[in-house]
């Protein structure tokens, strides 16, 4: 294969992988104010009190509801391979929420290690026309729930049995 015909190949698949990579939508982000993620947090108090909240930044950014079903639908995570103790449950949580903070700016999404369930998934806050909302996200096959719809058996979530990390 000549140079020029290579360098032309390479091309084509940079080009391929932009488009999956680059995101094909724009994310607007909203700064959450302080008295917003309270609420949120003595929301999920008043129906399950983890046994603790571990708060890693200052402040936190989400986005509408539409664009985080886009973000949600592009992320990649959910193809990732499961791996028992190399990229299981809280690896995938983990990786989510690492993700979308480097690639959007949003770091409004949790990692939940509940050891009442043995699992660990997401918790997103999402600011919608009524108000800040937090849902529950399961990274391994982009199920978005609210708590009271959750499978008990997988998200159990028994007071004081389980770790929330922002």
């Amino acid at each position: 294969m000549s140079l020029k015909k290579l360098v032309d190949r390479v091309q084509e698949l940079v080009n391929k992988l932009y488009n999956y990579y680059v995101p094909p939508f724009k994310v607007q982000r909203i700064k959450l104010s302080e008295s917003e993620l309270q609420s949120v947090i003595n929301d999920i108090y008043s129906k399950s009190r983890p046994a603790g909240w571990l708060r890693l930044d200052g402040d936190y950014y989400t986005t509408d509801p539409q664009t985080f079903i886009n973000i949600i639908k592009w992320d990649w995570t959910d193809t990732r391979k499961y791996v028992l103790d190399t990229f299981d449950c809280d690896k995938f949580a983990m990786y989510f929420k690492a993700r979308i903070a480097i690639d959007f700016g949003i770091n409004s999404i949790g990692v939940i290690l509940d050891y009442s369930a043995g699992h660990a998934y997401n918790l997103l806050i999402i600011k919608e026309p009524q108000g800040v909302k937090w849902y529950l996200y399961e990274p391994q096959n982009d199920a978005v729930f609210t708590f009271d719809s959750r499978d008990k058996r997988l998200y159990r979530m028994d007071p004081g049995s389980w770790y929330l990390i922002m």
